[in-house]
């Protein structure tokens, strides 16, 4: 079976965006990770082989290959040091009554809860409720100790490093870019500070359509090494495609999401803290949390992570790190994240610039220091990666959701009116269920 859809070395093909131009995908059962049978064998049978050139256009093979990623492409750890494991206390099984739950979908159509993992292709589920698990369900995930590829979820970890820089007076959030990075100075971020990069109000000629091959994104993929192409020519490494990317409209007025900003961070994280990225995440969050399982990420040719997508860390490690920002930056009786440094991701950024990014089922959405911020009455916030990768956090309804999917299209638009229905008719649920 192959389904092109997600990064593309070649062969042009549209964004589906409406419901009545959906593709045809594979029944999520005919799909199942224990069916798959990829890289069984020694050696594995050909058709059953893997590589990092195929793994984002043969679909299934993305399923293997988002448990398995470092050993495609290089990584490095993120440790988790010496702290004892923290335990995640187990509350009242409400499996049963949570993939029951109805939730009503905008077409005016209903599924159960169960029917919506199911449709979003989902590896693994948990739920918390007031910091103790409810429900936790690996339907394609036979190890729950394999870290998950989390591609941009990994924004929100490179924004909370650069946010506790700026915090500490290492980088300068109102700084222009090329004072920090000289070797952007013909670049589209000449002119640009570093929270516009940090909201992606940086605006620069650069295209991020997954499903298209011929999108700037691919350019950046085949760059970074996400995929590869014996086709292309350009450049191998980060530092030598950043660069290139030309100048657009005015700084500071428009929202565009392009993963090619976070980037930039990391390497302005680099530059002024003298560390690279997966170190601090590893310091200053990751070792902190009494996580599992290290995290990694992954690499590109130069040795160089991405810091926009490379992160891949195991469900109940990140269900540690949701619970710390949904309990303030608190965890294990340590305050890792500075309160003021969540309450301002929280109070969100210019909603207005948003706007003109249209991507249903987030209006009134807006998107500060990487994160997806909902000011909806519940203050919910996320972070999201292709695929339908999501750590959602509700702090008044006291609920976290991290999950991790292979879906066979690559850009959330896609499933999201979906995703925020059934989240909010679990919030729901739990307020008058008052468990």
């Amino acid at each position: 079976m192959t389904l092109m859809h997600g990064f593309q070395p070649r062969a042009s093909r549209r964004l589906y965006a409406a419901a009545d131009n959906a593709p045809d995908l594979p029944a999520p059962d005919s799909v199942r990770y224990e069916q798959l049978g990829y890289m069984r064998g020694f050696p594995p049978a050909p058709e059953k082989q893997v590589t990092r050139s195929d793994y984002l256009v043969q679909y299934p093979k993305l399923r293997w290959a988002f448990q398995h990623m470092r050993e495609l492409i290089p990584s490095r750890q993120v440790r988790r040091g010496a702290a004892a494991l923290s335990v995640l206390e187990a509350g009242e099984d409400q499996s049963a009554a949570i993939n029951a739950m109805p939730v009503e979908l905008r077409d005016g159509s209903t599924i159960d809860f169960a029917e919506f993992l199911l449709r979003s292709y989902t590896d693994a589920c948990i739920i918390l409720h007031r910091g103790k698990i409810i429900f936790e369900h690996y339907p394609n995930q036979p190890d729950p100790l394999s870290p998950h590829m989390l591609w941009s979820v990994s924004k929100s970890f490179t924004g909370l490093i650069a946010a506790l820089l700026v915090a500490e007076g290492t980088l300068d959030a109102q700084a222009q870019v090329t004072d920090i990075i000289p070797e952007l100075a013909d670049s589209g971020w000449r002119g640009a500070s570093v929270q516009q990069v940090l909201d992606m109000t940086a605006d620069i000629k650069y295209s991020e359509v997954y499903a298209d091959g011929t999108s700037d994104v691919i350019h950046y993929g085949l760059s970074a090494g996400i995929t590869q192409s014996p086709e292309w020519t350009g450049p191998t490494s980060l530092y030598g495609y950043l660069p290139s990317i030309g100048a657009a409209r005015e700084h500071g007025r428009y929202f565009a999401y392009r993963t090619v900003h976070t980037e930039v961070l990391g390497w302005l994280i680099r530059r002024t803290s003298g560390q690279d990225v997966a170190t601090l995440i590893g310091e200053r969050i990751w070792s902190k949390l009494g996580a599992e399982e290290d995290a990694l990420m992954l690499l590109d040719p130069t040795g160089t992570e991405w810091a926009g997508a490379g992160l891949n860390a195991t469900l109940r490690d990140l269900a540690r790190f949701a619970e710390m920002l949904r309990s303030g930056g608190c965890w294990n009786g340590e305050q890792i994240i500075p309160e003021a440094i969540i309450n301002d991701i929280r109070g969100g950024a210019d909603k207005a610039a948003f706007a003109g990014f249209g991507r249903r089922g987030m209006e009134g959405y807006s998107y500060h220091n990487q994160w997806w911020i909902s000011h909806n009455p519940d203050g919910v916030y996320e972070a999201m990666g292709v695929h339908g990768q999501l750590i959602h956090i509700n702090p008044a309804a006291e609920l976290t959701v991290v999950r991790t999917a292979s879906h066979p299209i690559a850009s959330n638009e896609f499933t999201y009116e979906m995703t925020r229905s059934a989240l909010e008719a679990l919030a729901e649920y739990l307020r008058k269920a008052g468990v």
